[in-house]
């Protein structure tokens, strides 16, 4: 029974740690530009997001894109552009729109 219980704490636990699916959402970084996610992958423990940005009513997307970054704070969650080159070359290379 008690290799029984301990086995279903490790469940919960690997489930709690899985990565929330935010494709098809629309994600905002602080300075107001809004992006739709078109994937999501995770590398090196971090989870990244590839989005086109949207237009100013937010009802369409557009042809500019960018990776973002989801940065953990305080129990929630925000989005940055990711700026480090090397990380920005493995996403270009791994990450691809079909």
């Amino acid at each position: 029974m008690q290799q029984l219980i301990h086995t279903l704490k490790e469940c919960k636990l690997k489930e709690e740690k899985r990565m929330n699916n935010l494709t098809n959402q629309i994600l905002a970084l602080k300075s107001g530009k809004q992006y739709f996610v078109l994937r999501q992958a995770s590398y090196k423990g971090v989870t990244y997001f590839l989005g086109a940005l949207t237009t100013p009513d937010g009802e369409d997307f557009t042809n500019d894109f960018a990776f973002l970054e989801k940065v953990d704070k305080d129990g929630k969650f925000f989005v940055k552009e990711v700026t480090d080159k090397a990380v920005l070359d493995v996403l270009a290379k791994n990450i691809k729109l079909d």
